[in-house]
């Protein structure tokens, strides 16, 4: 496998998971039509499913251990928390609820971005 086509493949995925992530939020501040449709539901997890895939196969293919890489274990770390957040956001009833859940999930994406790119841990 080629790195870097492993590399532009798992971005382009996590881009695109992103989006539907935002499509799906803010359609449940709404009348939750558009997260309810089932292509949108399926490409949603379809999406994250092939975002895991692309993300093992970038550790396989870079032979990166993420216990000696501090930064992708706090990666992996805020995105259980990133579909942490998401579940519960999605059970919430009241909009208020769910902006702010949008918002926290928000500055999980963008510190996942910050790990991604800089590969500079944050906590650890």
């Amino acid at each position: 496998m080629d790195y870097l086509a492993v590399k532009h493949s798992h971005m382009a995925i996590a881009l695109l998971s992103v989006i539907l992530f935002y499509v799906r939020s803010f359609s449940r501040m709404g009348s939750g039509k558009i997260a309810k449709n089932k292509l949108v539901f399926i490409g949603s997890h379809s999406t994250d499913t092939l975002l895991l895939i692309s993300a093992l196969a970038l550790v396989y293919v870079a032979k990166i251990n993420p216990l000696e890489q501090l930064w992708l274990l706090e990666k992996i770390v805020l995105v259980v928390a990133y579909i942490f957040i998401g579940i519960k956001s999605s059970k919430q009833t009241q909009v208020q609820a769910k902006i702010i859940y949008t918002i926290i999930n928000t500055l999980v994406i963008l510190a996942i971005g910050y790990l991604a790119t800089s590969k500079s841990a944050l906590l650890f």
